[in-house]
């Protein structure tokens, strides 16, 4: 399901004694890997939730969604998306103008904007790098299929003697 069920029973336990509030729906995705840590190890995903109200001073949805995205995320991602968020608070656009303007405050504004450049160029690269090669493997694959079409992925090489 695309929803989480919050304060809701593990196992049906707590709700049985009464230590557990009664449900209530939120439209908060979770994905596999936070459902699983939720339903594998509930002791121990409850005390990073509990940690995590207590150190950033947050309800229990959000620092369930933030525990969920860094559970879903990579961590190199995940700081990536909290590094957006901290640059974006500071007023900044996006995360590049923030670095930028941070370091335009350290006197290393140039040199900052000159590796981001490099960066982004390096990235344009290798996006059009791997469509080139996705574009030339169809093309290819397309060739084999047009020269003998009824022995199409069966096994083996097209028959050429036929052409």
């Amino acid at each position: 399901s695309a929803f989480t069920i919050h304060n809701a029973p593990i196992g049906g336990i707590e709700y049985a004694r009464g230590l557990r509030q009664a449900s209530s729906l939120c439209a908060t995705p979770v994905g596999p890997m936070a459902r699983f840590k939720k339903l594998s190890d509930p002791d121990d995903y409850n005390r990073v939730i509990e940690e995590k109200m207590k150190k950033s001073k947050t309800s229990r949805a959000e620092a369930e969604e933030d525990y969920n995205n860094f559970l879903e995320n990579p961590p190199f991602y995940y700081a990536l998306e909290k590094k957006e968020e901290y640059y974006k608070s500071l007023g900044y656009k996006d995360t590049f103008e923030g670095m930028i303007g941070e370091a335009e405050k350290e006197g290393r504004g140039d040199e900052v904007r000159e590796r981001i450049e490099k960066f982004k160029l390096r990235s344009k690269i290798k996006a059009y790098s791997v469509l080139l090669i996705t574009i030339l493997v169809f093309v290819y694959v397309r060739n084999i299929y047009e020269i003998d079409p009824d022995h199409f992925l069966k096994g083996g090489l097209p028959d050429m003697r036929n052409r």
